[in-house]
């Protein structure tokens, strides 16, 4: 009872506390002002009483308007602040909440390899081997809802210089190019002569481009093709990866980014269903965007756009 009296009043203050705070610097400057007018106007004589009006309007004016420009700037902090501590409240809660729906899984195969050691049905090594294994998946697991966390609330130091973003898509390319050898996928590389530099984190731009491209390379089919491209404006990079796989239904491009989210047509291919959820929010991070344009059997083209410089 009486926290629920006491979460009554903190609400009845938070509501309240703008208004009160503006009241209480209009009393302030009124109790203020009044003593220092009858001071001005007894300095100054009768005969100059109103000019003592007319300067005390003034400072009272300048007052209020340096105590409003004051309001303003604090109500605007406040408002952001607040912004950020819900949007990191709300990814905590979204981490928990993906974690363990996705970890379960794993889990079980955990308990199951370890009934089977001790109760010595099978081979201990394959046991072992399984235990490994699903250990490694929910390490990954949790090490990719943590940094999609970060990312989404700007949990992260400032970039320690600028980086070359061809050099790094140049190097996801060539670390992908076996992995589309083996599946017989065309994939090529599309960049300027010159460095593609802007100011960002290495890591971040590696998983940015190693899972765009993976993605793609994942869902095109033998005999098709993928192509990476980047290129730059003025003020933007722009990172693009088009493949001849087998698309998206309009009816779920609206929920590609969101943790954990598999199409009808992914659902036998493996993987976390983290990697698109972790493209955009790096891309967040860096005040980009990126845009998806597919259709079922015709492809699609991932476009991520980042400014220069934060």
């Amino acid at each position: 009872m009486r926290f629920s009296r006491m979460s009554a009043v903190s609400r009845a203050v938070q509501s309240a506390g703008i208004p009160l705070l503006v009241v209480s610097m209009v009393v302030t400057t009124a109790i203020a002002g009044i003593p220092g007018y009858f001071i001005l106007a007894d300095a100054l004589g009768p005969e100059r009483s109103n000019e003592a009006l007319r300067v005390y309007a003034v400072i009272a004016l300048c007052t209020a308007v340096a105590e409003g420009v004051a309001l303003a700037f604090g109500i605007f902090i406040f408002w952001r602040l607040s912004r950020r501590i819900k949007t990191l409240n709300d990814e905590i809660r979204l981490l928990v909440r993906n974690v363990l729906h996705d970890i379960r899984t794993p889990i079980s195969h955990i308990s199951n390899a370890a009934q089977r050691i001790l109760g010595g049905d099978g081979c201990a090594e394959d046991a072992a081997a399984d235990i490994s294994e699903s250990c490694s998946r929910i390490l990954s697991i949790v090490n990719a809802n943590v940094e999609i966390t970060n990312n989404y609330a700007r949990v992260a130091e400032l970039p320690p210089g600028e980086e070359d973003f061809s050099a790094v898509v140049a190097e996801a390319v060539e670390l992908f190019s076996a992995v589309a050898d083996m599946k017989g996928v065309s994939l090529s590389l599309e960049t300027p002569s010159s460095p593609v530099v802007l100011a960002a984190h290495r890591h971040k731009l590696q998983q940015l481009a190693g899972n765009l491209i993976d993605n793609a390379i994942k869902f095109t089919p033998s005999g098709g093709n993928v192509t990476v491209s980047l290129s730059e404006t003025r003020d933007s990079v722009i990172f693009k990866v088009t493949d001849s796989g087998v698309g998206i239904a309009k009816s779920d491009l609206p929920k590609i980014y969101d943790r954990f989210f598999r199409a009808e047509r992914s659902r036998d291919t493996p993987g976390s269903g983290l990697g698109l959820s972790l493209v955009r929010a790096i891309v967040t991070f860096y005040d980009g965007d990126i845009d998806c344009k597919s259709k079922p059997d015709s492809g699609t083209v991932f476009a991520v756009t980042i400014p220069k410089r934060k």
